[in-house]
């Protein structure tokens, strides 16, 4: 038997209870309603469990593991015995969601793993715990009258789209504002919020000096020429995913974008 991907039930009393198994079994394998299986972990461990349910179709099969099931009416598609070769889904439950061993889960972790290097290998410059970006306040890199050249506020506003965060959260100086993400930008070795350059106009927020003494410097001015004419915000990203055949994107066309003036 190989696990081959790993779900959550959707009508789970209790979170990280119950889980759907998509599994595949080769010809003689013998899986019944009842039984146990042996489950690799991602630590290599292996836990046996009981196989509640075979084949559940609708939400009232779930009505064997699960109270809120049982007003739903049963598809009569579930089975008591299953034998390979073929692909079945069973519930299992008490495994942690995560750490069943699936080429998903390595590939996450891996691509996890990847993301986590590159990230440590850049430097944030709005590091702030407003913008769930790092531990500082940006109330603490307020300076009235603060003002950078206008080539680093061109700079800022280039749409190199690095990574984003789902869902809302308050606007550091407008309580009760909300915004979209947060979402950022890079130039490969730098990143920072979409809208620094914003609080740096509107707010006064500081930047640190190497990063406007890079912006200024020719490797700066090489950068901007770069981006010239490109379009690689996270707005065209969004775009992107509601055209994808199959995929389901909530997110705003704009992003979620807010003029300056309103900012």
């Amino acid at each position: 038997m190989e696990i081959l991907y790993v779900r959550g039930c959707p009508y789970e009393d209790n979170e990280g209870e119950v889980l759907n198994l998509h599994i595949r079994l080769d010809e003689g394998d013998v899986l019944t309603e009842g039984g146990n299986i042996q489950i690799e972990m991602m630590d290599d461990s292996v836990i046996e469990r009981e196989v509640k349910i075979i084949n559940p179709q609708w939400a009232g099969d779930y009505a064997a593991v699960c109270e809120e099931a049982k007003q739903w009416k049963q598809s009569g598609e579930t089975l008591k015995e299953i034998k390979g070769p073929g692909e079945w889904d069973i519930v299992v439950m008490h495994v942690p969601y995560h750490e069943v061993k699936t080429q998903e889960e390595i590939q996450g972790r891996d691509a996890m793993d990847e993301f986590l290097e590159d990230l440590n290998s850049k430097v944030c410059i709005s590091p702030f715990k407003e913008l769930d970006a790092g531990e500082k306040s940006i109330h603490d890199f307020v300076v009235e009258g603060y003002s950078v050249p206008a080539k680093v506020i061109a700079y800022l506003r280039t749409e190199n789209f690095y990574m984003m965060s789902l869902g809302l959260y308050e606007h550091p100086f407008k309580p009760g504002t909300t915004l979209c993400g947060p979402y950022t930008y890079t130039d490969g070795y730098y990143y920072w919020d979409r809208d620094t350059w914003k609080y740096v106009l509107k707010y006064h927020v500081t930047l640190p000096q190497e990063f406007i003494d890079h912006v200024m410097s020719d490797a700066g001015t090489k950068f901007l020429e770069e981006q010239t004419g490109q379009s690689n915000s996270w707005a065209d990203r969004i775009k992107e995913l509601k055209e994808q055949e199959g995929t389901l994107c909530l997110l705003p066309e704009d992003a979620g974008n807010m003029e300056l003036e309103d900012f």
